[in-house]
């Protein structure tokens, strides 16, 4: 077999993970290409990866790299424009979460890929990690009984300097909860499935970016379950990364430093192997284009896990319950 040729776009910060995933499956893939506005960013990521071309254009790249697929860890609000390009050039993708800022860009980028016959994927990365998974396994084998509640957060301490894309409300399309919470509000769908009403208060630091630091999202999910996000960039100081609960009719299950459930004799730590999720992820892309498999964060998922966000959004500006209208 040969390997999956790829051409990475956007080589800041999350590429490096990126960049260790593909290291870790010299089998499954070759990055041949890297290409990024900064001419020294893309040559860097392109020494450590072993890619032939160094591009400054994605366009130029799309028309002339030997590749099958495209990597894109570019911001926010280019997703859609090189996302749909790459399609168009017959190219897979996987980019970077959320999909896309808008529900019509997400839209747009999912029938691209639909008209190419292309595999479209999203890389919500902690639907990969292995403690996830367990918790999943649990949950679909009716280990936890009727779910609850669900509970997630997101601690961390974010500082940029000025001019940051980050720092940008438009370029990001909000803050933290559109920055790291999407993944949580996506592990949420994935535990308890559709949300069907959504409310979100959220809190701003103006000096240090224009979209919210901090916010507390409640979901109510079509199961009648319950559930919560709370997000912060503003921790001085944080006990745990993040933290995930889980409560049924008929136990519960935690993750804060490990993976706890409450057995017969109370709370004990299962033993979960360790993996790392980003490498996780982008084994399941490689054998999604190898097999034609439809990815499990495919892009109707992380459009579904954007609406919520988004949904959110408008709750905190309006001050009402939102309500998610299912197709």
């Amino acid at each position: 077999m040969k390997p999956i040729r790829i051409g990475l776009i956007g080589c800041g910060g999350i590429s490096r993970a990126h960049a260790r995933g593909y290291q870790n499956l010299p089998g499954l893939f070759q990055v041949t290409a890297t290409c990024d506005t900064v001419e020294s960013n893309a040559a860097e990521r392109g020494e450590y990866l072993g890619a032939k071309r160094i591009y400054t254009d994605y366009e130029k790249m799309l028309k002339e790299a030997d590749i099958d697929a495209v990597d894109i860890c570019l911001p926010h609000d280019l997703h859609a424009d090189v996302s749909i390009a790459a399609s168009e050039a017959g190219k897979h993708v996987i980019v970077e979460k959320p999909i896309a800022i808008t529900i019509p860009e997400a839209d747009s980028m999912i029938a691209a890929a639909r008209k190419a016959g292309a595999i479209l994927m999203v890389a919500l990365n902690e639907r990969y990690d292995p403690v996830h998974e367990r918790i999943k396994h649990m949950i679909d084998e009716d280990e936890l009984g009727q779910l609850l509640c669900i509970r997630i957060d997101h601690n961390q301490n974010v500082r940029l300097p000025e001019g940051h894309w980050i720092r940008s409300r438009a370029r990001l399309g909000g803050g933290v909860l559109i920055g790291s919470g999407i993944h949580r509000v996506d592990l949420l769908r994935w535990f308890g499935g559709e949300v069907v009403k959504v409310s979100n208060f959220q809190v701003e630091q103006p000096e240090r970016m224009e979209g919210e630091v901090a916010v507390v999202m409640s979901v109510l999910f079509e199961s009648g379950c319950i559930g919560e996000v709370t997000a912060i960039w503003a921790v001085r100081k944080a006990p745990w990364y993040e933290g995930v609960w889980v409560y049924g009719t008929e136990g519960s299950v935690y993750r804060i430093n490990g993976l706890f459930w409450d057995g017969p004799d109370g709370y004990v730590k299962l033993d979960v192997p360790e993996a790392d999720s980003f490498t996780e992820e982008l084994r399941h892309f490689g054998q999604c284009i190898l097999k034609g498999d439809t990815p499990l964060t495919n892009g109707e998922e992380a459009r579904r896990s954007l609406e919520v966000v988004l949904a959110a959004y408008h709750s905190a500006g309006t001050g009402n319950i939102m309500k998610i209208q299912r197709e």
